[in-house]
């Protein structure tokens, strides 16, 4: 069960009109580590202060904490 989501950083994308192809393309991105952010699977801090570097935003722009009964509340 996920305790951390990466929505806010789709939200991000988003906004910024930003395509996962693009992340692929323009900004290097594996699909591995996209994989990884579409399904809130673990990520490194390095990671996630490496996304922070490239789009110049702060972590509570990438990724942010939930509880277990939200968890659940996600999985049902």
């Amino acid at each position: 069960m996920p305790m951390m989501t990466y929505d806010p950083f789709w939200r991000m994308m988003d906004e910024r009109r930003i395509s996962t192809y693009s992340l692929e393309v323009d900004y290097g991105f594996n699909k591995a580590f996209i994989y990884r952010l579409k399904h809130n699977k673990n990520m490194t801090l390095s990671s996630i202060d490496y996304i922070c570097d490239v789009f110049s935003c702060s972590v509570e722009d990438v990724v942010v904490h939930i509880g277990i009964k939200e968890a659940a509340e996600v999985i049902a």
